[in-house]
């Protein structure tokens, strides 16, 4: 590992300690009350290949052995092959587009199937694709033989791993609140679930009395045979197990953190000062990412942030970072709030029982890696 680099500006290879729990929580078991974790910082050898890395790897993926990233560059059209051992590039995969197999100029997401093909997410597009850049299925629902009145129902889908069923949030933008449907790709029949417990996010919005111009989202995140419904704005969500075709809600009490973010927007704003101002306390407010598998531990870890500083563009340049655990169950077992210093972690992945998490180390690609001990 290189440690020439360090995103945390703490110098090279730092151990930690967290705590903080309170006793009453000590006593019911927080397993990350004793938290310890080393940080490294290690570097890609991009052999001479261009990245991009201005959004980072958001739109990329990881293979499930933790060997390869597929990072997206939206500006070649290319899926490149990122040997996550050797850190080093590897290959670059070309795709169309326009025409029959094009992938369009607006790409939302890719994802290795771990077969040799690849997920591609555009806006209104979905396909599995080969690494030649055929097209080998079409699953944008423009493209199925759905009966529906169902709106948007292309927003934010999740193909299984089996490609037997898709998951999506249908709704209408910018009116009212989104449910969770399931589409069996074998009879095209349509079940869609009310997620009423989250229809509150979507009264998270600002614009004026005619548009609205901003509004807090949802999305679907697979994870462990799990489909996680979740929103920045709460630690709950709602969960569809595969293995027990089930949808449950969870909810919970934090020891250290809020919840949710308590900032409640002004919906209607008069002059751009006062939509400035309300954003900028909006996203001064708590945040949650995804919830990841760790398979050694057998828990599943969270991150959440408050933000202390936000920069022009409402991005967080200081805040205080949060740790959760949960159990196959999803129910909460551990909290703690990690050093002021350490960057909260962004497009991250497990790889070899460590967390790696996505850092631009002078332009170049880097990640920060966690070993994480409790």
């Amino acid at each position: 590992m290189k440690n020439k680099y360090f995103i945390f500006l703490l110098g090279p290879f730092f151990i930690f300690s967290c705590g903080g729990a309170s006793s009453e929580k000590a006593e019911s078991g927080n397993i990350l009350e004793n938290l310890t974790f080393m940080v490294d910082t290690v570097m890609i050898d991009s052999k001479g290949a261009l990245f991009e890395l201005i959004r980072g790897p958001h739109t990329s993926s990881v293979s499930e052995d933790g060997k390869y990233l597929y990072l997206f560059n939206s500006r070649t059209h290319q899926i490149q092959q990122i040997n996550l051992d050797k850190l080093s590039w590897e290959k670059d995969f070309d795709f169309e587009v326009e025409g029959p197999n094009g992938i369009s100029d607006m790409v939302l997401k890719t994802q290795t199937l771990g077969d040799g093909t690849f997920l591609i997410t555009a806006f209104n597009r979905l396909g599995v694709f080969s690494q030649d850049g055929t097209k080998l299925k079409d699953l944008s629902i423009s493209s199925l033989p759905l009966q529906t009145d169902l709106q948007e129902l292309e927003y934010s889908m999740v193909l299984s791993k089996e490609q037997n069923q898709l998951f999506s949030l249908p709704g209408v933008r910018f009116q009212g609140p989104r449910t969770f449907a399931k589409i069996d790709l074998q009879t095209y029949e349509i079940e869609n679930f009310p997620i009423k417990e989250m229809d509150w996010i979507f009264e998270l919005k600002v614009g004026t009395a005619n548009q609205v111009v901003f509004q807090e989202y949802m999305y679907l995140h697979e994870t462990n045979n799990q489909i996680l419904t979740l929103s920045p704005s709460t630690s709950a969500f709602y969960r569809y197990d595969l293995k027990k075709d089930s949808l449950t809600y969870h909810s919970f009490v934090h020891a250290l953190s809020p919840v949710a973010n308590d900032s409640k927007p002004r919906t209607i704003v008069e002059t751009d000062q006062e939509y400035q101002e309300e954003m900028r306390k909006y996203f001064m407010g708590m945040y949650f990412g995804p919830l990841i598998w760790q398979e050694d531990k057998q828990v599943y870890l969270r991150f959440g942030r408050k933000s202390n500083e936000i920069d022009e563009s409402w991005q967080s340049t200081s805040s205080q970072v949060f740790m959760y655990a949960y159990d196959r169950d999803f129910n909460l077992i551990g909290e703690a709030q990690v050093p002021e210093k350490t960057a909260f972690p962004r497009d991250f992945f497990f790889k070899d029982g460590k967390l790696w998490s996505y850092v631009n180390v002078e332009d170049e690609l880097g990640f920060a890696v966690f070993d994480f001990k409790f």
